[in-house]
């Protein structure tokens, strides 16, 4: 063969091996930070153990209480060098300079942004920032700058994601943590307290009349019987909390934080976002840290920037609009939202018949309020089981065509004794048989209607609520009251 046909791929060339890395090494030694470099453009993890590692996105802003988060999260974890954290500090440089904020700069598992209080544009725009100092953890925890911490938080948040995700493919733990207050220094006592969830408490008064309006989440505690049932167990919800949020950490790159969102909304979007992007969120039955709510004497952003408060609150509304009426489009004048807008795995509409959210009707169902969402309508029968605040309603048995059920509550709902004898709250009793008398099995509207014949008292039980009358009264025959909130399992 003549050895001028041979022919050799440039690639292959020892000097375009030579030239190729030299080219990379001067780009390295340029950008400044090698490992981020790695990471942005070869996609290499520039942390050592990073399928074990987490990253800790942090915003905070002017708040005293950084240090002591940052405190607790290293000395509760049970592997502190497998914790890193990406520190947005929005603080004055006087106070940057000094003890104890100095320190964690040089820290190893730290990477810090510093930005003058004057420069921040609100809670969006510094999380949206969280995601440059990722380096190729594998998980992401999304926390304020004012928490408490378990011992051994880092390995029961990679347990209990590792077991949800062999149920669905993109889990994601977020809660509303427990409170605690502000002069606290251990978890001693507040592990002892119930640990809380999220619901959807109210609408919030629209800004110059922005419709549809945002949902204001309240914490609400998980009731002992579902805690008793869950077995530690994560359980559905449909609410994003966006100061406790544990996930793989693809989803920095799959929900972009929206930079252009200020406080308002935050939280709705951020849950439709994740939802329609194919994750199915989780609030944790047990504690893995606490929160501080109030907060009265910190300077929150607001304070500082009133008018940019006012200005991005509207505009945070106005993308939330956008979202809702046009699944991430267009609406109107307002420019299309791109990679802040809904994903494709499934439809808003999906997202609001899971959650009992109607956002064109401003409508909540009571399953909403009550926190207790379980991702998917009862269809084909009804369920076996329908959990109210103080127990639960629960099929027993069927004796030829007769369907019975059995009503349940825990000891300290009943007063906490029955037939004079003290009853454990922790303790089940059942409190009344009743006979099914008929049943609609289909979507939307499941409900099941019993008589307990001993009383005479009828119930229905629907997604709404649960509701009794006395159809032996003649004049209150057709009335039916509201007897509790509640919901299928």
């Amino acid at each position: 063969m003549d050895r001028l046909t041979v022919q050799f791929p440039l690639w292959k060339t020892p000097f375009l091996h030579v030239v190729a890395g030299f080219v990379i090494s001067v780009l390295i030694a340029s950008y400044g930070d090698h490992g981020e470099f790695l990471w942005k453009y070869l996609r290499i993890p520039a942390v050592a153990d990073s399928g074990n590692s987490i990253f800790v996105g942090i915003a905070s802003y002017v708040d005293v209480e950084v240090d002591r988060t940052l405190e607790f999260l290293f000395a509760q974890a049970r592997d502190p060098s497998r914790v890193y954290v990406g520190l947005v500090l929005q603080e004055h440089k006087e106070k940057r300079d000094a003890f104890p904020l100095s320190r964690w700069r040089s820290h190893s598992n730290v990477r810090l942004l510093e930005i003058e209080p004057e420069a921040s544009r609100g809670a969006g725009w510094a999380r949206s920032k969280i995601a440059t100092l990722h380096r190729g953890e594998k998980y992401y925890l999304q926390l304020d700058s004012h928490h408490l911490f378990v011992s051994s938080w880092d390995v029961v948040c990679i347990e209990l994601l590792t077991k949800l995700a062999a149920k669905v493919p993109k889990p994601i733990l977020t809660t509303y943590l427990t409170s605690f207050p502000e002069s606290t220094t251990t978890v001693a006592e507040l592990v002892h307290q119930l640990p809380w969830r999220m619901t959807a408490g109210y609408w919030m008064k629209p800004f110059r009349g922005i419709l549809p309006k945002k949902i204001q989440y309240l914490p609400l505690p998980i009731q002992k019987h579902i805690l008793m049932s869950s077995n530690g167990e994560p359980q559905p919800t449909s609410f994003f909390s966006a100061h406790f949020v544990f996930v793989h950490s693809t989803w920095l790159r799959e929900v972009p934080y929206d930079p252009l969102v200020y406080f308002d909304g935050e939280e709705d979007s951020l849950a439709m976002r994740s939802y329609t992007n194919g994750y199915d969120m989780f609030y944790p039955a047990i504690h893995i840290g606490f929160h501080l709510y109030e907060r009265k004497n910190s300077t929150k952003h607001w304070h500082d920037h009133p008018q940019l408060f006012k200005q991005m609150s509207v505009n945070s509304m106005l993308r939330l609009k956008a979202i809702i009426e046009t699944r991430g489009g267009t609406s109107g004048d307002q420019k299309k939202l791109g990679r802040y807008g809904l994903g494709a795995a499934r439809s808003i509409v999906d997202y609001q018949h899971f959650a009992g959210i109607d956002y064109q009707r401003m409508y909540i169902t009571t399953r909403a309020r009550y926190g207790e969402v379980l991702g998917k309508w009862p269809s084909g029968s009804v369920p076996r089981l329908w959990v109210h605040k103080d127990g639960h309603f629960q099929m027993t048995k069927r004796e030829n065509s007769t369907e019975f059920w059995e009503e349940w509550k825990h000891g300290e709902a009943s007063g906490g004794s029955v037939n004079g004898d003290i009853v454990s709250g922790e303790a089940f009793i059942v409190t009344s048989r009743w006979i099914v008398t008929q049943r609609d099995v289909l979507p939307p509207r499941p409900n099941l209607h019993m008589i307990d014949v001993a009383r005479g008292i009828e119930i229905h039980l629907m997604p709404e609520g649960c509701f009794y009358r006395y159809p032996n009264l003649t004049d209150l025959q057709a009335n039916w009251t509201f007897m509790t909130y509640g919901h299928w399992m």
